[in-house]
Order: structure tokens, then C-alpha cells, then sequence
């Protein structure tokens, strides 16, 4: 009788259990991005619903929109911001909300992934929000990686002159326009999503991507050839709507902020890898790879000393993140100069 008293209480506390999860409030994030589903942000906000859906037993639930499915990069910003959607990852285009946001385009100023990580430090992105969440009541939670920018084209680049002869699609952002007016091409300003119709169209001659979008948007489809010019470390801001998360119980804060962080760690993580795979599968769908030439470099290195005067009159901190990120190279060199002894 002792036994079946208590057998009736534990299946009771089990009843109990069940039922209160079951009545437990559950939110829904709505996430927009702009990534192919092969793209590392994808898999990475993939990693992210799997895991937060997981440790929140349910209570949190997320719904993915990748590859522009909420619309072009600038709507989805202003859906973060109104709640219609609770969480996003864009580029660089919020800067027209924070200028501070645009100095992570600024040109050949990160080399190696190695500087990217340690540049992208707390107090890297301590510089990069600025007051983003002040004048926007969006939180930047997080940044994730693009990756190195690259030139393709339906053509060979192989000097500056070839640059000049290209009908070059560029993103709406005040940063590109300068610089690639500097450089010399002859740029369109356009919506990633329709990029790929103008290309097959000849509108357009070329782009500017990471291999990763080159690959997973299939815009690859419509260019033979890359100039691999890494002339922008790309990252992408983790958006997320502050009332919404300002709404959640303490606990799932705790969770949200835990996963968005273990995501942003995953995503760095495989994208250094994805670049070099993506790399890899663009050559072996024909695509021909193009250096700088030492001409070439010398030419732009010549052009940066003018922008970098405009840049610095542009963005209040823009010195004080060049010198951040001057400081992580150094210290990549020095790290990497030292790793043959330390593995000895």
C-alpha cells in the first residue's frame, strides 16, 4: 500500500511537470536573412532554433526566412525595427541608423582571419554599435561573419584598366559607392535580389560578394571569373527587436543571450572553413581565380590615401577603429611568429 502511495505521488509530480510546461507562455522569433540556405549565417541561425528550442523545452520558436524570402535588406531592417519580425541578420546598411556600423567597411584595413577575430573583440564591438540600440530601440547582439569581399565578373580582371571596363553592381551604402568610385569602375547600386536577373540580363557585368554568397545565391551561374581582391572584411549584425526581448521572462533572456553568443562563436567558426570550401567548389564549376597584381596593388594603395581622408570625416570613430584594428594585426603577426616555437 506504501509502495502504491508513493508510485501515485510521483506520477502525480510528473502529471504536474507535464502540465505546466504545457501552459507555459511560448514566444516566437521570426528571424529574416539574407544568406542561401548553404550559407554559413544560415546554418548557424539553423544551430541557433535547434538549440534554443531545445533548452527552453519548447517555450521559445523559431521560424527561419533565409535567402531575402522577407524581402530586400533594408525592409528587413525596418521589420526588426517595427517587431514585425524579432530578429534579423543584415550587413552594413543599419549604419544609416549608426554611422559607427559602416566602419567594418572600411578597405583593406583587416588582412587575415586571424586579425577579423581579434579585432571583433568585446571592445571592437563595444565601438562598432555605437548607440545603435539608443536611436533604434534594436539591440545588436551579436556579429556574425560575411567574410572576405571578392570581385566577380563576366569577364577576366586582371589590371585596373579591365576594372574600369566593368558595369559593377554595388550595395546602397554610401562606404562602397566612394570606394569603388575611387577605384574606378562603373557602378549600379541594387538590391541583392536583383542581382542574379541582371547578370543573366548583362545589365550588369560584375559584383562584390564573399565566395560563400558567390556560391550559395547561384550567382556563380552567370560570371566566369573572380578578381580576388578581399578588399572588405564583411561581418553581419545580429539584430534583435528590444521590446520583444525586453518581454521575455529573465529565464529566457538568460537563454536567448547564451545562444545567440554560442551561435556567433559556431558561425566564426565554420565560416572560415566555408570560405575556403566555397572557394574551392567555385573553381571546380569553372570559375577562373584572379590575383591583385603588384601594379594593381600599388594603384590602389595609392587611392586609399584619399579615401581614408574622406572616410575619417565620415564616421566620428572611424580613427579610433583603425587603430583597434591596426593593434589585433600586430598582434595576428606576433602570434603567428611565435606558434612554430610554441608548437616546438
Amino acid at each position: 500500500m506504501k509502495k502504491f502511495a508513493l508510485l501515485a505521488a510521483a506520477a502525480a509530480v510528473v502529471m504536474m511537470t507535464a502540465a505546466g510546461a504545457a501552459n507555459a507562455k511560448t514566444y516566437s522569433i521570426r528571424v529574416g536573412t539574407y544568406a542561401g540556405p548553404d550559407h554559413p549565417v544560415s546554418k548557424s541561425i539553423e544551430y541557433f532554433k535547434e538549440n534554443i528550442e531545445r533548452e527552453s523545452n519548447g517555450q521559445i520558436k523559431v521560424m527561419h526566412f533565409p535567402n531575402n524570402q522577407l524581402g530586400p535588406e533594408a525592409v528587413v531592417i525596418d521589420q526588426v525595427k517595427r517587431g514585425t519580425i524579432q530578429m534579423a541578420v543584415t550587413g552594413s546598411q543599419i549604419r544609416k541608423d549608426e554611422p559607427n556600423v559602416g566602419l567594418s567597411d572600411a578597405p583593406y584595413l583587416i588582412t587575415s582571419w586571424e586579425q577579423a577575430r581579434l579585432a571583433y573583440d568585446d571592445e571592437g564591438k563595444k565601438i562598432m554599435s555605437g548607440n545603435y540600440e539608443k536611436n533604434t530601440g534594436v539591440k545588436i547582439m551579436a556579429y556574425m561573419v560575411n567574410g572576405f569581399r571578392e570581385i566577380s565578373a563576366n569577364k577576366p580582371i586582371t589590371s585596373m584598366a579591365d576594372l574600369q571596363t566593368i558595369k559593377l553592381r554595388i550595395p546602397d551604402n554610401e562606404i562602397h559607392v566612394h570606394l569603388f568610385e575611387a577605384l574606378g569602375s562603373n557602378n549600379v547600386m541594387m538590391p541583392l535580389t536583383e542581382v542574379y536577373n541582371a547578370l543573366e540580363t548583362h545589365m550588369i557585368d560584375g559584383q562584390e560578394n564573399p565566395y560563400s554568397t558567390l556560391l550559395s545565391s547561384g550567382l556563380y551561374e552567370v560570371q566566369t571569373d573572380v578578381l580576388e581582391s578581399r578588399h572588405m572584411f564583411a561581418i553581419s549584425p545580429v539584430l534583435v527587436n528590444g521590446k520583444f526581448f525586453d518581454k521575455l521572462p529573465a529565464d529566457l533572456q538568460a537563454l536567448v543571450t547564451e545562444w545567440i553568443g554560442k551561435m556567433e562563436e559556431y558561425n566564426w567558426k565554420i565560416s572560415e572553413e566555408d570560405d575556403l570550401a566555397s572557394r574551392k567548389a567555385l573553381e571546380e564549376k569553372g570559375l577562373k581565380i584572379h590575383q591583385l597584381t603588384p601594379e594593381m596593388k600599388a594603384a590602389i594603395d595609392e587611392k586609399m590615401v584619399g579615401f581614408y581622408e574622406w572616410y575619417k570625416t565620415l564616421i566620428p570613430d572611424a580613427q579610433k577603429w583603425i587603430d583597434h584594428c591596426k593593434a589585433a594585426g600586430e598582434k595576428a603577426a606576433a602570434e603567428a611568429a611565435a606558434a612554430p616555437a610554441d608548437a616546438a
